[in-house]
């Protein structure tokens, strides 16, 4: 794509005319408008009914949280100007007053109600549910303070409201509702930076500046999200002009991007690169010395060293290194195919088995390599893995029947054990497939205990668990490798999300 086209595609997503097709492209040289490509298109544009960063970073342009990332990643206010704690069972909101939705409909307690209501329906299945689960009732002080009540202290409270506010982020009540949530899935409404102005599927997403945004008009008035699941293709359309913004850069490309027109940010990430493992199937999974002779057999320091030149952090278990809790002095399993061999005879699997080994390719950067040559080393030990790379939509809709079988290579972030370890691992959450009663009433307790020395000692002790049974195989935090026009002013943050609020020319 070249520049010209790259210009008139966005003066053509918001209906003009032909003469002002052109004027489009001198408009975009003027600075006006960005295009962000990223491996894959929105899953869902409702807020609280998806669970992966390529429809966050569409849906954080067009909607508000009750707080933000600040500057330094401290939270800050956002919907909400204050908060305090009545008492340790209370989250009081004081809420910023004269917002109001895109359509009109004023932001205020009730809507702050009816967004956090749905989402903790159990019958609304929002796949971010385990995060927000603590709140058991959200009720309206007056029209700009609200109190979240929980049935037990919930320590991580703030964190999971700018964390995990895909579910968090707030919608317009009247227009949620309307044709069963199926509008605002499809057309939507929120208080953010950024209009909707339509989604061609699988090819665009195009947003127009809310000049009555109350955080200020952004400094580019159109945006454009394509999904280019390529690497190659999304580097040549940074070349060309047709994209801003790339995300997951090779390491290898750094240096031949990072001068000229094009520059590279790179930022350390919370995400967590791992395989996880089904084991509520009746396969070999289920038997613990399976998994952790799958924890022996993968050399995952090569792998970090062939394919993401050495960047990145090795991770001792599923949680961030920076990461509440996290304890510097624990040690991954060490690679030793000989050992991995003995556990699978031990098991009963002398010969090894084949097993499914489901994913999506190109969702994060190096995916389909890391988990090619995962296959390989397993391979070496007797387990041949079929690989099955799911479309984004087909994962969604694998991932809500409770489908993942056999390994999978989901990814996730977080950076407290209540974000991570609690969806991913307590029995029958929507992102878990183990279950250990013991292990879940620790992460139930850590999840409830105001004091972190105490809370540390708690994930402590689960830790010992995770690491014997092996859940998981814990592999990489990785960093976050953007490419972008050099003339553009952007921060990235470690979560991954893209915000283009303060974003300009």
């Amino acid at each position: 794509m070249t520049f010209s086209f790259k210009r008139s595609l966005m003066a053509a997503a918001v209906g003009v005319s032909a003469m002002t097709l052109l004027a489009g492209s001198g408009l975009a040289q003027d600075n006006s408008s960005i295009v962000i490509a990223q491996a894959v298109d929105a899953y869902s544009m409702d807020p609280a009914k998806h669970s992966n960063f390529p429809t966050a970073n569409i849906l954080f342009q067009i909607y508000d949280g009750l707080v933000a990332e600040g500057a330094n990643g401290e939270i800050v206010p956002a919907l909400a100007e204050s908060w305090s704690n009545p008492d340790e069972l209370t989250w009081r909101f004081k809420l910023r007053e004269g917002v109001t939705f895109h359509n009109g409909e004023p932001f205020n307690a009730e809507a702050v109600k009816l967004s956090f209501e749905r989402a903790l329906d159990p019958e609304f299945k929002a796949p971010y549910f385990s995060r927000i689960s603590h709140i058991k009732a959200v009720e309206v002080v007056d029209d700009y303070t609200v109190d979240f009540k929980t049935e037990k202290p919930f320590p991580t409270m703030l964190l999971s409201l700018y964390e995990a506010s895909f579910p968090a982020l707030i919608v317009p009540p009247a227009y949620a509702k309307e044709n069963d949530g199926a509008s605002i899935a499809a057309r939507p409404v929120g208080t953010g930076p950024y209009k909707f102005v339509e989604w061609l599927k699988d090819e665009r997403v195009v947003l127009e500046a809310n000049p009555d945004y109350w955080g200020g008009k952004p400094a580019i008035e159109k945006v454009v999200f394509r999904p280019i699941a390529e690497t190659r293709t999304r580097i040549a359309e940074l070349r060309s002009g047709g994209a801003d913004i790339i995300v997951d850069v090779p390491p290898e490309d750094i240096a031949a991007l990072d001068g000229g027109d094009t520059k590279v940010s790179t930022v350390s990430s919370d995400s967590l690169y791992f395989l996880a493992f089904d084991t509520t199937r009746d396969t070999p999974l289920k038997d613990k010395r399976v998994r952790q002779a799958i924890n022996y057999a993968v050399d995952v320091d090569a792998i970090q060293q062939a394919l993401l030149n050495g960047m990145g952090t090795r991770i001792a278990l599923t949680l961030p290194a920076n990461g509440f809790a996290y304890d510097p002095a624990w040690k991954p399993y060490p690679y030793d195919p000989e050992k991995a061999k003995q556990l699978l005879a031990e098991a009963g699997y002398p010969d090894g088995f084949e097993v499914p080994f489901m994913s999506r390719k190109g969702r994060y950067m190096k995916d389909s390599e890391i988990i090619e040559a995962t296959a390989g080393f397993l391979a070496r030990v007797g387990i041949k893995a079929n690989i099955q790379y799911l479309e984004p939509g087909v994962w969604g809709q694998v991932s809500e029947r409770k489908g993942r079988e056999g390994i999978t290579f989901p990814g996730w972030s977080g950076r407290d054990p209540q974000l991570v370890w609690a969806p991913l691992l307590i029995t029958g959450q929507y992102q878990s497939y183990y279950s250990n009663p013991e292990l879940d009433k620790l992460l139930q307790a850590g999840a409830s205990i105001i004091n972190p020395d105490e809370r540390k000692a708690i994930y402590a002790k689960a830790a010992e668990i995770i690491k014997e049974e092996a859940p998981h195989l814990p592999m990489i935090q990785p960093p976050l490798i953007y490419a972008i026009d050099a003339k553009l002013d952007w921060t990235p943050r470690s979560d991954g999300i893209i915000d283009l609020r303060k974003a300009h020319f």
